[in-house]
């Protein structure tokens, strides 16, 4: 296992903070992710080629502002990141969403996932002042991953049945998760 005090975390507030270079070091990420079959998206695609996901990279990027990209590196090499997206609507305000997770093939087993997903509860609940977080992830049931997120407070409050066709024959249930950040007032 490496070191894992080598790595940096930084988070990108807006589209003009990604270079052009990370567009590209997303992109790659995302694309060897989903080939390797994690549930990133674009799994009737797959093999899936950097156009289609440099597509999906550049979508992701411009809606920064609405949400924030979570970046984290080790050695100067992406090592993995999240996307957080909150919400303007004052009945939603006290909430934001994840989108967005994975780490890279080669950092995987070094606690960047770890590392993300502690991150992303510190600042929401300390620099964003959300009461909650929900994944708006397709968490494809069966896979393990509800166990990975179980690990940081995320619990599974629902699923839809057979709601992601990964492919034309392996229908999964999409997962909901939730994790409670603070005790939200008069919250019932």
């Amino acid at each position: 296992m490496r070191d894992r005090t080598d790595l940096s975390l930084s988070w990108l507030p807006c589209p003009e903070a990604v270079s052009e270079q990370l567009r590209a070091e997303l992109t790659a990420c995302w694309r060897d992710v989903a080939n390797a079959g994690g549930a990133v998206g674009f799994a009737q695609q797959l093999p899936v080629t950097d156009d289609v996901v440099r597509a999906a990279v550049d979508d992701t990027v411009a809606g920064l502002g609405a949400g924030r990209l979570l970046v984290a590196r080790r050695d100067g090499e992406l090592a993995g990141w999240l996307l957080l997206t909150t919400n303007a609507d004052p009945v939603r305000a006290h909430w934001g969403r994840v989108t967005r997770v994975m780490t890279a093939l080669s950092a995987r087993g070094s606690g960047a996932g770890r590392a993300l997903m502690t991150e992303l509860g510190r600042a929401a609940r300390e620099d964003l002042g959300l009461d909650r977080l929900r994944l708006r992830l397709e968490v494809r049931g069966g896979t393990g991953y509800e166990a990975f997120y179980a690990r940081f407070g995320w619990q599974v409050i629902g699923r839809w049945p057979g709601a992601l066709a990964v492919t034309p024959e392996d229908r999964r249930d999409e997962l909901l998760m939730s994790l409670t950040l603070t005790e939200a007032p008069g919250a019932s």
